[in-house]
């Protein structure tokens, strides 16, 4: 294996572990969140406001989190079925161009997901006191960590062997 490819395999590798740790944590957290609300509701007859709000920015960050390690991982939106009946060429042709895509679909989601946060700065989620905008952050580092790892994806394809199966 060449050395570049084994410093971004460990690299990527490491940072995505990270981002799934911290959807891991995320996950906790609204479940913990969720608990709450349900408890506050059905026991103490006094259900919290906030509860609701911040479950759902919680969600929101760790399911995109998650979807942008399974770029990383390779088994996000793909067929891969399908490609692994086709000729190795076409194989890594169809997976050279799906990475493409992925590539542009995350830089588009954190262009996008940047605008809101800029159009939403101001207004304020009343539930919890904090600007509306901090719900869209997470598609602007999501959509940055998928263009990533499908360049890293594209560049470690290059970078092996001719013969080699794109999704090893």
């Amino acid at each position: 294996m060449p050395p570049l490819k084994q410093r971004l395999d460990r690299t990527v590798g490491m940072l995505a572990g990270f981002v799934l740790r911290i959807a891991a944590a995320g996950l906790v957290a609204m479940t913990l969140v969720t608990a709450w609300q349900v408890f506050a509701r059905y026991v103490l007859n006094d259900s919290s406001p906030w509860s609701e709000a911040a479950a759902l920015i919680v969600m929101v960050c760790f399911v995109l989190l998650a979807a942008a390690v399974g770029v990383h991982e390779k088994f996000h939106l793909g067929f891969r079925w399908l490609v692994a009946m086709l000729p190795l060429r076409w194989g890594r042709i169809a997976f050279v161009s799906g990475q493409a895509l992925i590539m542009a679909f995350g830089i588009a989601m954190a262009a996008n997901g940047l605008a809101l946060v800029d159009y939403t700065a101001t207004h304020v989620i009343p539930a919890l006191g904090i600007s509306r905008s901090v719900a869209y952050w997470p598609f602007v580092v999501c959509g940055a960590l998928m263009a990533l790892f499908a360049l890293v994806n594209f560049v470690v394809l290059f970078l092996e062997r001719r013969d080699a199966d794109p999704w090893s």
